[in-house]
């Protein structure tokens, strides 16, 4: 009767995540693991390594270039077998990548390219995104004002990418805004904050903000708040703390990628991945266009029409990542056509 049973339970068990002799190790190199965006992405990557049944190990690299291509060429060392990077620069940490290549390990850059085109991608539509994001903010500026925009750190792709499409908007489409500040936070949340009350100082003017990542939004809609100003934000990411700011119309639009969504998807291709299963260089993860439905109203209003979901909604749709990505769905799911 026992081995009945066990004939049984193999029977029903997911054949391409049944329990493996060795349990694959996967290797994560993170830009940080204090920031709030990076702390979540870690909680769902962890639940993802539960139900995909591999290993996580998690190295922080705060913000230092050199400690994050130490901690690649470690995991190289330790012959994990996938490693996943949130490149810092893309073209420094090359070299590191291409010695993965040579022990046959498989790397994935999250939201990002490295250069040499060799490792896999898990990518977001960045620029297409952040042009609405822009195209929001100067819409709800009538196109008059100074602006500003707050990046992640220069060579990083994300960063570099939603720069560019932000700087490319407001110059083509609306020639009455001035960027006046373009500041490199490094993920800091205080780099953010001290920039803005310089900006605040410096520009009396200043009507509008916009933010390549909400994390470093939310410090920077503190200080707006805290010196009495009226000024529009628009940012991308998701993160739960902009919402009621999306919600109230302060911040016009947010773009829903979502740490918790970000962090499960990436463990779970590298899972995939490391029995097995076969991608392009390049996949592709849906995101969504926030904002509320008078915003949305008043931006048609001015000729610009987009879909979206409302603050409530992106809350429930950042946590149904478990549901979403799950192993019982096939390869294909972890991937849509470039957006």
């Amino acid at each position: 009767m026992s081995a009945l049973l066990v004939a049984l339970a193999s029977a029903i068990a997911p054949a391409s995540f049944a329990a493996d002799k060795k349990t694959p190790v996967v290797g994560i190199v993170a830009i940080d693991l204090q920031n709030s965006f990076f702390v979540r992405m870690r909680q769902a990557g962890d639940e993802a390594a539960k139900d995909y049944g591999v290993k996580t190990i998690w190295q922080g690299s705060e913000g230092s270039l050199e400690k994050e291509i130490s901690n690649i060429e470690n995991f190289v060392n330790q012959g994990v077998d996938v490693i996943l990077v949130d490149p810092l620069d893309r073209a420094a940490i090359a070299a590191a990548v291409q010695k993965a290549k040579a022990k046959n390990i498989p790397v994935i850059a999250m939201g990002n390219k490295v250069d040499g085109n060799w490792n896999y991608n898990t990518l977001y539509p960045d620029y297409s995104n952040m042009s609405t994001v822009a195209r929001a903010l100067g819409n709800k500026l009538e196109g008059k004002g100074e602006v500003a925009l707050l990046i992640g750190g220069k060579g990083n792709y994300v960063s570099d990418t939603r720069e560019k499409a932000f700087r490319d908007v407001m110059s083509k489409e609306f020639p009455g805004i001035k960027l006046v500040g373009v500041e490199a936070t490094n993920w800091d949340s205080s780099r953010s904050s001290d920039a803005v009350q310089t900006w605040l100082s410096t520009y009396p003017d200043l009507k509008g903000i916009g933010c390549f990542a909400d994390s470093i939004c939310v410090a920077a809609k503190a200080v707006v708040d805290a010196n009495g100003r009226k000024i529009a934000f628009a940012s991308y990411e998701g993160d739960p703390e902009m919402f009621p700011y999306v919600a109230d119309g302060s911040n016009v639009i947010d773009v829903l990628n979502g740490a918790y969504r970000v962090g499960y998807w990436n463990i779970a291709v590298a899972a995939r991945i490391a029995k097995g299963a076969k991608y392009d260089t390049d996949l592709h993860m849906p995101t969504y266009f926030v904002t509320s439905d008078k915003t949305a109203a008043e931006l048609k209003a001015k000729g610009m029409n987009f879909p979206y979901i409302t603050p409530a909604k992106a809350e429930v749709v950042a946590k149904d990542y478990r549901n979403e990505m799950s192993p019982s769905k096939p390869d294909s799911a972890m991937t849509v056509a470039a957006q």
